[in-house]
């Protein structure tokens, strides 16, 4: 098996099939970051095939003294960003369909603060949902995908501040949602310690 750069050397230079087990790798993390920024599985699937399409024909170009996934993140959020705003959110940020849920009836020690991550996460991510595009991608690179904030910056072509300012605002309007229709939740959420600590 090829590693990554050794298959972006030969796609890059016309060879399909390195091309073709490139998107294969790719794949999975373009539709899922695309997903929980349009919040749409078929919109999802779109702008994987754009930005799979685009690689192809901008793939000679890319300067193999980048990073390969930083560039790839930067076409798969401006994609999802303009559907977004050309279509609207249709839904909340979420994991894929295929991904497990916990057991509600789960009757082990344990099991009622489980259903409370559960709520609580199901909670952040309807809120989130209601994020403008900007600070919804920030939201879901950094908080979704772990992605650190210079990287983040780079994908979306900011600077590192402004990608720390779309963050505070985002997690300020999700603490003012929880405060206004989760008021139960509020207080297990801090309990964990904030995700404003956390950076």
């Amino acid at each position: 098996m090829r590693d990554e750069d050794e298959l972006i050397r030969a796609a890059r230079s016309g060879d399909r099939r390195a091309f073709d087990e490139l998107v294969d790798r790719k794949r999975e993390r373009v539709v899922r970051t695309a997903f929980q920024i349009t919040g749409d599985w078929e919109d999802a699937k779109d702008v994987a095939q754009g930005v799979f399409l685009r690689l192809f024909k901008v793939l000679s170009r890319f300067d193999p003294g980048r990073k390969f996934d930083t560039w790839i993140y930067r076409i798969t959020v401006n994609a999802a960003i303009d559907v977004l705003r050309e279509r609207g959110p249709k839904g909340m940020i979420q994991p894929l369909p295929d991904v497990s849920t916990l057991a509600i009836a789960d009757p082990s020690p344990g099991a009622e603060r489980a259903l409370d991550l559960a709520e609580l996460q199901a909670a952040f991510l309807r809120l989130a949902s209601l994020l403008p595009p900007k600070q919804r991608a920030v939201f879901v690179l950094r908080e979704i995908e772990g992605r650190p904030t210079d990287e983040i910056a780079r994908v979306l072509d900011i600077t590192e501040s402004t990608v720390r300012n779309h963050l505070l605002q985002a997690r300020r309007s999700l603490r003012a949602g929880l405060e206004r229709d989760y008021p139960g939740l509020l207080d297990f959420a801090l309990g964990g310690g904030s995700s404003e600590e956390r950076e």
